[in-house]
């Protein structure tokens, strides 16, 4: 009764012990936090955020690249205004609460670190609902877990994102509340078998799906395999489900599929500059025959005079095609979709692979060069970070950075998890649990070519993000799984540990079942 009890505390632990590294990471002065390196106009443009009037009339103040801005003015906001963000990044939606808190508490000033604070409580509460959850009754393996967990997923070069208006923590925060809520989905689904909790599981997933597909043009890609699960959810639940909740579902359905997709159009211009860098600053940067690879596209060689430039230079530094210009738009875009980008590397699989050799090497890099500290702060920009990084370093330093090995990681990891598979096919519970393994693994792997594909070879390892999220995912699952079974090793009659131990009359020590495992 008292290990019952005691893992039933276990989460409770991680969650303090959660508490106390992301203060000390966050909050811990001098604050830390990811300068703009111009990425924020869009989410304050439809957020209600604009610049102080001190940091606009301040001749030192700088705003982009080397130090952080943690305060911005609260903007009025229109009706218009209001019903533009229905159609915007998921953050936008956090922030006007953020927003409307600060109002009727009399305050005009927006701190990110209450931004940060929200991703803060999301993603503790995401880690705990998975090890709630998880049915793993050995405490001992659960402890392993939680301790992994925090090393890995708090890991100072993830939370430092959180103190900015970047997407990416959004983007990882919304992942780990979804693969959460549906580990919760699958203990109430097939153990408690309570359909009440079932709804309310079902709810949370629909929610956390809504926050990641909108936190990130980029994300876009996992729409796909969110609406396969979706579906699975609509055929295992139709019998179970009351006639209103199946409404309920229906509408949570339909949002979801229409909101990415509106987002994605609101924000087309954005695309063009994408676009933009993934022909002149992907395809043909350092293709051995630019003029070629614009005729088998269909386009004017002409344009191979820009060739290696990206979309955000000086107007000036252009041969010929500015971006967004009417030239280029004649030329260019008005030729040319996404999907013909993509099909230019399907038809040139050469291209393709060292375009993939290209990104590996820019693979498992969560770290970035932007300044960490306010000026006020420090007077000279840091961009370094130091809080509570030790496994951002290892994997950075150590993790070899090449396509091989990834395709060698992950084969292996799909052969270890189809030997589970058929291990334990019985057990329905771990079957689910392996396929929503398998459905967040995709997910970051279709992240994988986006970068080069959506967007050349513009912030490489920063497009990654997602990717070394899910990977970090994959190696946590993996040691997890090693740990645990050579605890199972340890503790069968006849194994060193065992006579150690229990003695050679001692009782037999009780095996886990698939449950526990």
């Amino acid at each position: 009764m008292r290990k019952h009890r005691l893992s039933h505390y276990l989460p409770v632990i991680a969650g303090v012990l959660a508490v106390l590294i992301i203060a000390l990471v966050l909050y811990q002065p001098p604050q830390p936090g990811v300068a703009d390196q111009g990425d924020f106009d869009r989410v304050m443009n439809v957020s209600g955020l604009e610049l102080k009037a001190e940091q606009i009339d301040d001749p030192g103040f700088e705003r982009f690249m080397h130090y952080p801005v943690f305060e911005y003015q609260i903007s009025d906001s229109s009706r218009l205004s209001l019903f533009r963000r229905l159609s915007a990044t998921s953050i936008a939606y956090v922030i006007t609460l953020i927003n409307t808190v600060c109002r009727l508490l009399g305050q005009d000033t927006f701190k990110t670190l209450y931004l940060a604070t929200v991703y803060a409580v999301l993603y503790i509460y995401a880690f705990w609902l998975i090890f709630a959850s998880l049915n793993l009754r050995d405490r001992l393996k659960l402890g392993m877990f939680i301790l992994i967990s925090c090393f890995v997923f708090l890991d100072g070069n993830y939370l430092v994102w959180f103190n900015s208006l970047y997407g990416e923590p959004m983007m990882i925060t919304a992942l780990a509340l979804y693969s959460a809520a549906w580990v919760k989905y699958l203990y109430h689904r097939q153990v408690t078998k309570s359909r009440h909790k079932v709804f309310s599981s079902i709810v949370l997933i629909f929610a956390a799906a809504f926050l990641f597909l909108g936190s990130k043009l980029q994300v876009i890609s996992a729409l796909p395999v969110i609406l396969v699960m979706i579906i699975h959810l609509w055929r295992e639940n139709r019998g179970l489900l009351k006639p209103h909740q199946m409404w309920i579902m229906g509408v949570l359905s339909f949002i979801i599929i229409i909101y990415p997709l509106s987002y994605a159009y609101a924000n087309k211009s954005i695309s063009e500059y994408t676009r933009y860098n993934a022909l002149f600053y992907g395809i043909l940067k350092d293709s051995p025959n630019p003029a070629q690879d614009l005729l088998d596209l269909g386009l004017n060689p002409d344009l191979a005079v820009d060739a290696g430039k990206h979309a955000f230079l000086p107007e000036e530094e252009y041969a010929k095609y500015v971006p967004l210009s009417e030239t280029t738009r004649k030329e260019f875009y008005s030729k040319i979709s996404n999907f013909d980008l993509v099909w230019f590397y399907i038809t040139h699989p050469q291209r393709f692979i060292s375009g993939m050799e290209y990104t590996a090497r820019h693979a498992f890099t969560t770290s970035t060069t932007l300044g960490k500290y306010q000026k006020k702060d420090l007077e000279q920009p840091v961009s370094e970070f130091e809080r509570f990084t030790y496994w951002s370093s290892l994997r950075e330093q150590y993790m070899p950075r090449n396509l091989e090995f990834l395709v060698l990681a992950y084969s292996a990891v799909l052969g270890l998890s189809l030997l589970a598979y058929k291990k334990w096919r019985q057990s329905k519970e771990i079957v689910s649990l392996l396929k929503l393994f398998w459905a967040v693994i995709i997910i970051g792997l279709l992240q994988f070519p986006m970068p080069l594909m959506g967007n050349g070879q513009a912030d490489t390892a920063k497009q990654l993000f997602l990717f070394s999220f899910t990977y970090d995912l994959m190696v946590v699952v993996l040691c997890c799984w090693l740990l645990s079974c050579s605890l199972d090793f340890c503790r069968c009659p006849g194994s060193v540990y065992y006579n150690i131990h229990k003695g050679k009359d001692g009782k037999t020590a009780p095996l886990t079942t698939p449950r526990e495992t």
